[in-house]
Protein backbone atom coordinates (compact mmCIF):
# COMPACT_ATOMS: atom_id res chain seq x y z
CA UNK A 1 0.00 0.00 0.00
CA UNK A 2 1.13 3.81 -0.84
CA UNK A 3 -0.33 6.72 1.10
CA UNK A 4 -0.88 10.05 -1.22
CA UNK A 5 -1.29 12.96 1.73
CA UNK A 6 -3.29 15.57 0.41
CA UNK A 7 -2.31 18.94 1.82
CA UNK A 8 -5.89 18.80 4.19
CA UNK A 9 -4.23 16.34 5.90
CA UNK A 10 -0.65 17.33 6.30
CA UNK A 11 -1.53 20.63 7.34
CA UNK A 12 -2.69 18.77 10.57
CA UNK A 13 0.07 17.07 10.63
CA UNK A 14 2.30 19.98 10.90
CA UNK A 15 -0.08 22.21 13.01
CA UNK A 16 -0.40 20.73 16.85
CA UNK A 17 -3.64 23.22 17.24
CA UNK A 18 -5.62 21.49 14.41
CA UNK A 19 -7.97 18.39 14.73
CA UNK A 20 -5.90 15.14 14.84
CA UNK A 21 -3.02 16.53 14.84
CA UNK A 22 -1.41 13.69 16.63
CA UNK A 23 -3.24 10.83 15.41
CA UNK A 24 -1.84 11.93 11.44
CA UNK A 25 1.46 12.83 13.00
CA UNK A 26 1.59 9.24 13.64
CA UNK A 27 -0.01 7.44 10.44
CA UNK A 28 2.35 10.06 8.00
CA UNK A 29 5.31 10.44 9.61
CA UNK A 30 5.89 7.62 11.89
CA UNK A 31 3.72 5.05 9.71
CA UNK A 32 5.25 2.16 8.31
CA UNK A 33 3.58 2.59 4.93
CA UNK A 34 5.22 4.74 2.43
CA UNK A 35 3.76 8.40 1.86
CA UNK A 36 4.06 10.55 -1.22
CA UNK A 37 2.11 13.95 -1.97
CA UNK A 38 2.35 16.14 -4.87
CA UNK A 39 5.16 19.11 -4.97
CA UNK A 40 2.10 21.69 -5.01
CA UNK A 41 1.97 20.41 -1.52
CA UNK A 42 5.16 22.89 -0.29
CA UNK A 43 3.13 25.73 -1.69
CA UNK A 44 0.16 25.32 -0.25
CA UNK A 45 2.14 24.39 3.59
CA UNK A 46 3.71 27.79 2.65
CA UNK A 47 0.70 29.74 2.25
CA UNK A 48 -1.24 27.74 5.36
CA UNK A 49 2.25 28.49 7.19
CA UNK A 50 2.01 31.90 6.57
CA UNK A 51 -1.64 32.55 7.03
CA UNK A 52 -1.08 30.69 10.31
CA UNK A 53 1.73 33.37 11.05
CA UNK A 54 -0.75 36.56 10.26
CA UNK A 55 -3.22 35.45 12.10
CA UNK A 56 -0.59 34.81 15.35
CA UNK A 57 -0.93 30.93 16.35
CA UNK A 58 2.50 30.60 14.30
CA UNK A 59 5.86 32.57 15.43
CA UNK A 60 7.81 31.80 12.42
CA UNK A 61 6.98 29.86 9.32
CA UNK A 62 10.39 29.37 8.07
CA UNK A 63 10.88 27.53 11.23
CA UNK A 64 8.04 24.97 10.13
CA UNK A 65 8.72 24.86 6.28
CA UNK A 66 12.65 23.98 7.40
CA UNK A 67 10.96 21.03 9.02
CA UNK A 68 9.09 20.41 6.47
CA UNK A 69 11.52 20.65 3.92
CA UNK A 70 13.32 18.32 5.52
CA UNK A 71 10.60 15.60 5.77
CA UNK A 72 10.19 15.83 2.29
CA UNK A 73 13.80 15.32 1.87
CA UNK A 74 15.84 12.61 0.86
CA UNK A 75 15.91 10.95 3.86
CA UNK A 76 12.14 12.21 5.07
CA UNK A 77 9.45 10.25 5.50
CA UNK A 78 7.54 11.90 2.85
CA UNK A 79 8.27 11.87 -0.91
CA UNK A 80 7.42 14.75 -3.48
CA UNK A 81 6.15 13.41 -6.56
CA UNK A 82 6.99 15.71 -9.57
CA UNK A 83 3.91 17.36 -11.44
CA UNK A 84 3.46 15.72 -14.90
CA UNK A 85 1.07 18.26 -16.44
CA UNK A 86 0.56 16.28 -19.71
CA UNK A 87 -1.25 13.75 -17.53
CA UNK A 88 -2.31 15.62 -14.96
CA UNK A 89 -3.69 18.66 -16.29
CA UNK A 90 -6.26 16.29 -18.26
CA UNK A 91 -7.47 14.05 -15.67
CA UNK A 92 -8.32 16.92 -13.27
CA UNK A 93 -10.34 18.57 -15.98
CA UNK A 94 -12.28 15.47 -15.80
CA UNK A 95 -12.82 15.04 -11.86
CA UNK A 96 -13.92 18.70 -11.89
CA UNK A 97 -16.43 18.10 -14.83
CA UNK A 98 -17.56 14.52 -12.91
CA UNK A 99 -17.62 15.99 -9.14
CA UNK A 100 -17.67 18.93 -6.94
CA UNK A 101 -14.11 19.86 -6.17
CA UNK A 102 -11.56 22.70 -6.05
CA UNK A 103 -9.00 22.82 -9.00
CA UNK A 104 -6.22 21.99 -6.58
CA UNK A 105 -8.01 18.96 -4.75
CA UNK A 106 -8.70 17.84 -8.05
CA UNK A 107 -5.08 18.25 -9.26
CA UNK A 108 -3.94 16.45 -5.84
CA UNK A 109 -6.17 13.58 -7.09
CA UNK A 110 -4.91 13.37 -10.54
CA UNK A 111 -1.44 12.77 -8.92
CA UNK A 112 -2.67 10.15 -6.91
CA UNK A 113 -4.77 8.26 -9.83
CA UNK A 114 -1.71 8.64 -11.96
CA UNK A 115 1.93 9.21 -10.72
CA UNK A 116 1.13 7.64 -7.43
CA UNK A 117 -0.23 4.62 -8.94
CA UNK A 118 2.72 3.81 -11.18
CA UNK A 119 4.93 3.74 -8.24
CA UNK A 120 2.43 1.84 -6.29
CA UNK A 121 2.94 -1.13 -9.56
CA UNK A 122 -0.59 -2.44 -8.76
CA UNK A 123 -0.35 -1.82 -4.58
CA UNK A 124 -3.46 -0.15 -3.65
CA UNK A 125 -2.67 3.74 -2.97
CA UNK A 126 -4.92 5.47 -0.67
CA UNK A 127 -5.80 8.98 -0.25
CA UNK A 128 -5.55 10.56 2.76
CA UNK A 129 -7.69 13.67 3.12
CA UNK A 130 -9.48 15.65 5.40
CA UNK A 131 -11.36 17.32 2.61
CA UNK A 132 -15.07 16.10 2.34
CA UNK A 133 -15.88 16.56 -1.03
CA UNK A 134 -12.29 14.96 -2.47
CA UNK A 135 -12.87 12.00 -0.05
CA UNK A 136 -16.45 11.43 -1.54
CA UNK A 137 -14.94 12.20 -4.94
CA UNK A 138 -11.80 9.37 -4.69
CA UNK A 139 -14.35 7.07 -2.42
CA UNK A 140 -16.61 7.03 -6.04
CA UNK A 141 -13.27 6.49 -8.12
CA UNK A 142 -12.94 3.14 -6.21
CA UNK A 143 -9.93 4.54 -3.78
CA UNK A 144 -9.84 3.98 -0.16
CA UNK A 145 -9.54 7.02 2.12
CA UNK A 146 -8.25 7.46 5.05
Amino acid sequence: MLRYVDTSALVRCYFADEPDHGELRSLLLDGAEPVVTSELTRLELASAAHAAHRAGRLPDPAELLAVVDADCGEDGPIALLRLQPEVVFELAAALVAQHPLRSLDALHLAVARSTAADLAAGEPVVLVTRDHRQAAAAAALGMAVE
